[in-house]
């Protein structure tokens, strides 16, 4: 009867072969250890002999095994000798079902720029000195960038004037960090170098220290198993093994102010349909105030203060211009609410103002384009594509298409009847009141360049992240294609006055133009132009949402939107320093991120990201141990790509954390320093691999007494050899403002001295021998 089995399978493979175990063992070891809500797992101890050697060289970590009908997952392999000089594993392992439910995760999306976490406020402000200052629309910047530091500059902060007479030396390349200097030095030393992946050796007065290429000494020296070595001991273990995972870092914070929008149009009913529901038409407020109240029956019915109420809809978003000669155009009933859209009315006249003005920014904000209908009012599947064109986002006229009948029987020269044109009576109603066309250079609403609509991208078209094709992995503006936004006609996203036309820009640039809103954003036009000719507008143009600006000749158009001017804005094409904004999000906005013109209104808006994303996966990991996901690494202060793909893979434990000790016979006779390389050779095991020393214990004067080397083979794991300089090093102390060296979430550090195995009596060997140099008491 098989009562154990090792099978070839992983959680990501189905075994294809099966060995049994030798029974001996199991009556000799095994256990089970099954704890409520806690443990599960089986131990034994596996001999090597010749009848079951299949099945102890199959022992693998996270190798599966099979008992009792049950599968168990490896989770710790640790390999030793018999009392007969037999090579032994002593195995733990766990029930699959606790490996497996590791790798079902529900994790929260972190927030992305396409994705952020939206806060925001509205306040006012009536105050007149204020009156000239503008605010920017969109200010960016990182939340967590911290000051680094050379490893030699945080040195000094403690050896510079100290009493001890000690100095330090440095060996090797180390990268700068954010970390602070306090507590003792001694304290420090042992929280911090790991972050500059350092090592340090004292040395008398003298503390080394050393990167891990510079620490290692080539030695010739080679630890042969059952010749100069009798024991081996190698421990390796799976539990927190990570080969996939999510990775964000460079936490950014967008502050976005909104407000008053650029100049209004008054020049024709299409022109008013085109501003921005939050224009300005340069009316003599006094007076439009003063006739609102005569005239207006919710003002008269419901009692409200005119002042008031223009304070309110402004504060929201939306003109009160146009809000006023709306509610005029629509008159009766009074059980209604402002602008009869709801068929009742809140007992407060401001709140009921706000609610309005939420479904006005509701529509004019809105993806999808839908003209209102009924009473005669017909707008043909052409006629919508084109409006939808035409009048884009956070425009006027997205707003009364979508909701109101009699707009787009006046747009479509349909028969008004009884309703009659209520965008030329605006119009006429706000002229009325001393507005006019105000040619700010406009901007309006938003809208996409090609009929398509937004249409579809691939990761590499998009604006940011792209995918690792460009340099430093980031795309500085929006790509739309030819086959996937089909179309040769190259619409304006954005208003305003063109500024750049017919421009030359090298690396790919080509012919490009520039049109630029009121507020000083620029958009910018670029590798969809085969030549001059293909740009249509001229500087000084003043330019309209959904207007035909140039021709596509290429297979596609590059879109980037800025506040730098040209060509500067061009030097910062990949860095994703703040300088490029997300054309695709700020068209889906709708521009949201219009800046105030008038400083007695502003909303803010606060969006956080996190600049850098990719997703780690170590694919020879997972062929060799399965596929085990952990969870996200999340690094808020580390703003380059690189830098963090780096410390992910420094950070992972993509393979099982490995040490290996044994021991030396006539070990007084070697040169043995930490450092040192060495081969270790167990032909039992197939062993042959370079190692370096990071701990030792030996009795130099004792050839025969116990001796204990300790080495790694990947550089993770160092020994602490600080201890000898203790005493002198332990009141250096610096005090300065306590810093988060990662300022992380979630970010996981390694503990580089989790394998410790000096006991307080090999340490004070260690302190005597470091001090007299290896000298007996009689040496002078």
């Amino acid at each position: 009867m098989k009562l154990l089995e090792i099978t070839n399978s992983l959680n990501n493979q189905t075994d294809t072969m099966a060995e049994p175990f030798d029974w001996n063992d199991l009556f000799n070891s095994f256990q089970v250890n099954f704890q409520i809500n806690s443990a599960y797992e089986i131990s034994f101890t596996a001999t090597y002999t010749e009848q079951y050697k299949y099945a102890f060289n199959m022992l693998k970590m996270k190798r599966y095994l099979w008992y009792k009908d049950q599968y168990y997952v490896i989770q710790q392999l640790e390999e030793g000798l018999d009392e007969n000089g037999l090579p032994t594993m002593h195995v733990t392992a766990n029930a699959m079902l606790i490996d497996l439910m590791k790798n079902v995760r529900l994790d929260k999306k972190q927030p992305t720029e396409d994705n952020p976490d939206v806060s925001g406020n509205d306040s006012s402000d009536s105050s007149d000195d204020k009156s000239d200052q503008q605010q920017p629309a969109e200010v960016i910047k990182k939340t967590d960038e911290q000051q680094t530091y050379t490893l030699q500059n945080r040195l000094d902060q403690f050896f510079n004037g100290n009493d001890q007479g000690i100095k330090y030396e440095l060996h090797g390349d180390f990268p700068q960090a954010a970390v602070d200097c306090t507590g003792s030095l001694y304290e420090w030393l042992g929280q911090n170098l790991v972050t500059f992946g350092a090592y340090y050796i004292p040395n008398n007065f003298v503390l080394e220290i050393y990167d891990l290429p510079s620490l290692k000494r080539p030695t010739d020296q080679v630890f042969y198993y059952m010749n100069n070595t009798t024991n081996v001991n190698i421990q390796m273990d799976g539990n927190d093994m990570v080969n996939e995972c999510d990775v964000y870092g460079g936490k950014m914070e967008k502050d976005i102010n909104g407000g008053a929008g650029g100049g209004g149009n008054l020049d024709s009913a299409v022109g008013f349909a085109k501003s921005p529901i939050n224009a300005s038409f340069g009316v003599n407020k006094g007076q439009m105030c003063q006739d609102f109240a005569n005239r207006d029956v919710r003002v008269r019915a419901w009692g409200v203060d005119v002042n008031k109420l223009y304070d309110t809809v402004k504060s929201a978003g939306v003109s009160p211009e146009w809000f006023f000669a709306y509610d005029l155009q629509e008159g009766n009933p009074t059980s209604f609410s402002w602008l009869n859209h709801f068929g009742n009315h809140l007992s407060d006249p401001y709140a009921d103002a706000q609610r309005v003005c939420n479904w006005i920014k509701q529509w004019a904000f809105s993806d999808g384009f839908t003209p209102a209908s009924g009473y005669g009012a017909y707008a043909s599947p052409q006629l919508t594509a084109q409006w939808n064109q035409e009048f884009g986002k956070g425009t006027i006229g997205r707003l009364y298409l979508q909701g109101t009948a009699a707009a787009v029987m006046e747009l479509a020269n349909e028969n008004m009847g009884r309703y009659g044109k209520p965008l030329q009576g605006c119009v006429n109603q706000i002229k009325a009141w001393g507005g006019h066309t105000v040619a700010s250079g406009g901007g309006g609403g938003w809208g996409w360049p090609f009929p398509c609509g937004e249409g579809t991208f691939s990761q590499g078209q998009k604006f940011g992240y792209d995918g690792g094709y460009r340099t430093n992995s980031f795309h500085d503006g929006l790509d739309f294609g030819s086959i996937d936004h089909p179309g040769s006609e190259v619409h304006a996203i954005h208003g305003g006055k063109c500024t750049i036309s017919r421009a030359w820009g090298s690396g790919g640039i080509n012919w490009y133009c520039v049109i630029t809103d009121s507020t000083g954003l620029n958009v910018e036009y670029q590798e969809a132009f085969g030549s001059a000719s293909d740009i249509y507008v001229n500087v000084g143009d003043n330019v309209q949402t959904g207007q035909v600006i140039g021709r596509r000749a290429t297979n596609h158009l590059h879109v980037g939107i800025t506040r730098h001017s040209f060509p500067e804005a061009f030097h910062h094409a990949f860095s994703n320093d703040g300088t490029w904004l997300d054309p695709q999000a700020m068209i889906k906005s709708g521009g949201a991120n219009i800046p105030s013109n008038s400083s007695d209104n502003s909303q803010s808006v606060s969006e956080t990201y996190y600049a850098l994303y990719f997703h780690y996966r170590d694919e020879d990991s997972i062929k060799k141990y399965g596929l085990h996901r952990g969870p996200q690494i999340v690094m808020d202060s580390i703003y380059d790509m690189n830098a963090l793909k780096n410390y992910t893979e420094n950070t992972v434990k993509h393979d099982p954390p490995t040490t290996l000790s044994n021991n030396v016979v006539d070990v007084g006779n070697m040169d043995i320093h930490l450092g040192n390389t060495g081969r270790l050779v167990v032909p039992e095991n197939s062993m042959n691999t370079e190692v370096t020393l990071m701990g030792y214990h030996f009795n130099p004067f004792n050839p025969n007494a116990d001796s204990e080397l300790t080495w790694n083979n990947n550089g993770l794991t160092m020994k602490d050899a600080i201890f000898a300089m203790y005493q002198d090093i332990n009141q250096i102390n610096k005090n300065v403002d306590q810093l988060d060296y990662y300022g992380a979430i979630g970010g996981r550090n390694e503990n580089h001295f989790d394998n410790l195995l000096f006991s307080k009596n090999q340490v004070d060997d260690m302190v005597k021998i470091s001090r007299s140099e290896g000298k007996g008491n009689g040496d002078k």
